[in-house]
């Protein structure tokens, strides 16, 4: 009976927005209508992927993650060999000593494969490629004091899994731009994000980290250049009305600005996104060749004659083994004596090949040279490049 164990991706999914410190909060009610506070401006900080290293199980428990980058690492195995296969992608194999992990690499991300250890089927599995950037990072006021709404672009591919997770960070700044204490995180698989608890008198770094089980992603940044407290002061109506304190002529809207842009990082035409890089893919082509083998020989009868000998004495039998019974006669005069004459004859003609009256030969089907700027993976021709920046609206 075929076992299969699978392993749940471990990444957080909850979406949590936690208030971890606060401070005085300014005598005004919060905004009440929406204004962006902050926006991502190049550059942008590039995340470092920290997965760690597959951690070491009992041998009586198998274990099957995606937790590297187009690839599986499996725990459990007990130093047998380990394969992965799926129908029309190449076998991979791995193993490694008992206790330890055995990695399978070079695996199509969102295909599934099914994992054998020993030759004996255990479950399946399927492997993720790199998480993709996050970009456009977009913060708002909301009607609730102390909270934003947080908004990014990212699209989430089929080979990146659907464990994609998104890590939402405030970090308060003191005048120098430097982090102060009091950061606020959450983690959700959704956007926007609200984070709440923010210090009206604090401007803050907004970060957002694309994750998925294998790897992290680039980090998308955005910088207030005024505390909550001051767009409130500018004229934005607040929440309540003061109640002993008449409310002040509103403030004139500035003009609206001309619309605004962005830049996104895009693949160019014929090319997949494979996450910070681009890869065009390309079948093998063959051409055939024409093999040539030198002829072979072996030593073998090539004729015979007969002598005769004027005697009537009898003939005798002596070892010869280069005679095809392994015999020769010898017959005294009188006796008429068949010769056979030895020299190199030519071997039968091998499997697949004929005979030109030269040599032998045949002809096979030879893979082409990979063309300019791609790359042989094992099974197609790769060619990877770098995004090209666009701009777009907002």
């Amino acid at each position: 009976k075929e076992d299969t164990i699978m392993r749940t991706p471990r990444i957080s999914t909850a979406l949590a927005a936690a208030a971890l410190a606060t401070a005085a909060a300014v005598a005004m009610a919060g905004p009440a209508a929406a204004d962006t506070v902050a926006s991502e401006t190049p550059p942008v900080v590039l995340a470092v992927d920290t997965t760690p290293a597959p951690a070491t199980v009992p041998a009586s428990v198998i274990g099957i993650d995606a937790n590297i980058v187009n690839g599986l690492t499996v725990t459990g195995h007990g130093g047998q060999a380990v394969t992965a296969t799926a129908k029309g992608k190449p076998t991979r194999t791995a193993k490694a000593p008992a206790g330890k992990a055995a990695i399978l690499r070079n695996l199509t991300p969102g295909v599934t494969y099914a994992i054998a250890i020993g030759g004996r089927r255990v479950g399946t599995a399927v492997p993720v490629a790199q998480v993709g950037p996050a970009s456009g990072l977009r913060v708002q006021t909301t009607p609730v004091r102390g909270a934003v709404e947080v908004s990014w672009d990212h699209t989430a591919t089929r080979g990146e899994g659907p464990a994609v997770s998104y890590d939402v960070v405030a970090t308060p700044l003191i005048d120098d731009d430097a982090d102060a204490p009091g950061a606020i995180t959450a983690s959700t698989r959704t956007m926007p994000a609200t984070l709440s608890g923010l210090r009206t008198d604090a401007r803050y770094r907004f970060t957002v980290t694309p994750k998925n089980t294998a790897s992290t992603g680039r980090t998308s940044t955005a910088v207030m250049t005024r505390t909550l407290a001051e767009l409130a002061s500018t004229g934005i109506a607040p929440t309540k009305p003061e109640p002993t304190t008449p409310p002040a002529p509103a403030t004139p809207a500035p003009a609206p600005a001309g619309p605004s842009t962005r830049t996104i990082y895009v693949c160019p035409s014929g090319y997949s996104d494979a996450g910070d890089t681009c890869t065009a893919v390309t079948a093998y082509t063959f051409h055939t060749e024409t093999v040539t083998q030198a002829y072979t020989f072996h030593t073998g009868v090539i004729g015979s004659h007969i002598v005769h000998h004027n005697s009537t004495d009898p003939c005798s039998y002596l070892p010869n083994p280069a005679s095809p019974t392994g015999l020769d006669i010898y017959c005294p005069p009188g006796w008429d004596e068949t010769v056979y004459d030895y020299g190199q004859v030519k071997d039968t003609t091998p499997s697949g090949y004929t005979d030109n009256g030269t040599a032998w030969v045949t002809t096979v089907q030879v893979k082409d040279t990979a063309p300019a700027g791609y790359a042989d993976n094992g099974s197609a021709w790769v060619k990877t490049v770098g995004k090209t920046a666009q701009v777009v609206p907002a």
